[in-house]
């Protein structure tokens, strides 16, 4: 399985990328692009299926293109994760063997997510087809949680009655209720004759808590678009709807504890968690830690982190609303002491601030990505300095290729 929707295959000297094919699986193909060296085919018929393929559960397969490895039992999932992890380390960052510990499952391979983003077109709420922009119109999305799809037909409901351009809905559930917040992405701006219609369908669907209007320039918000998201079981954050968070909650606990246990925090040291959101990693370090100064850009998150860090009342966590790329500088001209450093930055990786990483050159780095090509492109920038030590991958997103690694470098001159 290549790190995307498609197999990998091999003929006349080419490689062939497939979708919807099974490691083992034999088939025929029809070519669908051809680009020298190599293709993108469609499967035509499986001659002999792969002993790792399985018939999707989901009903809307295999037209949605939301789930591309559903196809693949779970199993078969987490070694293709794993070998795409040890791919991208050792061909782009040189590390041979990589370090790989084995893999960490999700505890729920469907029903786990606490938040969906679904496009809408035409007032209908659904995924994009695979490798195309049409709509593929879902009522039930078996990734999501309960609370989640049961909101589903009453922002179906909504869509209906607005004239407004809706282009997105997320859906975020409570951890500790049956209630959802939601966020609305709208094009062009809310036109106020949706005012009344909006206030009338909440004062029927008490499930929802609130909800976040977002168009260019503008948000605002209506009732209360909060909801609880746990971390880990004894710290509870308070997220405003369109704030970023991981979206299995019970994979993110492990997630958490990978970065406790790689980072091995203690008590007079001084931590920095970047790219920290609203503090799923601040919080767990602040309680084993005497300091931890938590980097934030996006402003709505960075105020969600002020209030947890305010209504827990966690006084050592300091919040510095600032990029990663402008706050390492800074730390590192102030002479600042960093015992251990958490990036978890967005796809794109960290390479913007990497010289200021350097030039901090805090003993330990635990780094947690969703991308494990731009993960050893940064490890390979960082390879003068620091020790690749271990390398473990978390899978958040089953029946996806996506998942997060998170890795630990040491300094070692």
């Amino acid at each position: 399985m290549a790190y995307g929707p498609h197999g990998v295959a091999h003929w006349d000297g080419r490689v062939l990328f497939v979708r919807g094919v099974a490691p083992g699986d034999v088939v025929r193909v029809a070519i669908q692009e051809e680009h020298g060296s190599y293709a993108y085919a469609q499967v035509a018929e499986v001659v002999s299926p792969s002993p790792h393929r399985r018939v999707p559960p989901c009903p809307y397969l295999p037209r949605c293109g939301g789930c591309p490895w559903q196809h693949l039992e779970y199993t078969e999932q987490l070694e293709a994760k794993q070998a795409n992890v040890r791919d991208h380390l050792e061909r782009m960052a040189k590390v041979s063997p990589a370090p790989l510990a084995a893999p960490v499952p999700s505890p729920r391979e469907f029903g786990y997510r606490q938040r969906l983003s679904l496009r809408v077109e035409d007032r209908k709420l659904g995924y994009y087809a695979a490798a195309s922009h049409e709509l593929v119109p879902i009522e039930h999305c078996l990734l999501g949680m309960e609370t989640v799809n049961a909101a589903l037909p009453l922002v179906q409901e909504l869509l209906a009655r607005v004239a407004s351009n809706v282009r997105r809905v997320e859906v975020i559930a409570d951890a500790t209720e049956p209630e959802v917040a939601l966020a609305f992405e709208i094009e062009g701006s809310w036109l106020a004759s949706d005012e009344r219609r909006l206030l009338q369908w909440m004062e029927r669907t008490p499930m929802v808590r609130g909800v976040v209007l977002q168009s260019k320039g503008s948000r605002r918000s209506h009732r209360n678009p909060h909801v609880v998201v746990l971390p880990a079981a004894d710290i509870p954050l308070v997220v405003t709807a369109g704030v970023f968070t991981q979206v299995n909650p019970a994979a993110n606990q492990l997630l958490v504890d990978a970065v406790l246990r790689f980072l091995e925090p203690h008590r007079h040291e001084r931590i920095v968690d970047a790219y920290a959101g609203v503090g799923n990693f601040t919080f767990p370090l602040a309680a084993r830690a005497a300091e931890v100064l938590a980097i934030e850009a996006d402003p709505a998150a960075a105020e969600d982190l002020q209030n947890n860090a305010r209504r827990l009342g966690t006084e050592n966590v300091r919040v510095m609303r600032s990029t990663a790329e402008r706050a390492f500088p800074m730390l590192a001209e102030r002479g600042e002491r960093i015992d251990g450093l958490v990036l978890d930055p967005p796809r794109s990786g960290v390479r913007n601030a990497l010289s200021a990483v350097l030039e901090l050159s805090p003993p330990r780095i635990v780094y947690v990505s969703c991308n494990s090509a731009t993960l050893a492109r940064d490890v390979a920038q960082l390879s003068g300095r620091y020790r690749l030590e271990c390398l473990q991958v978390i899978d958040l997103f089953p029946q996806t290729y996506h998942s997060e690694t998170v890795a630990k470098l040491v300094l070692t001159c």
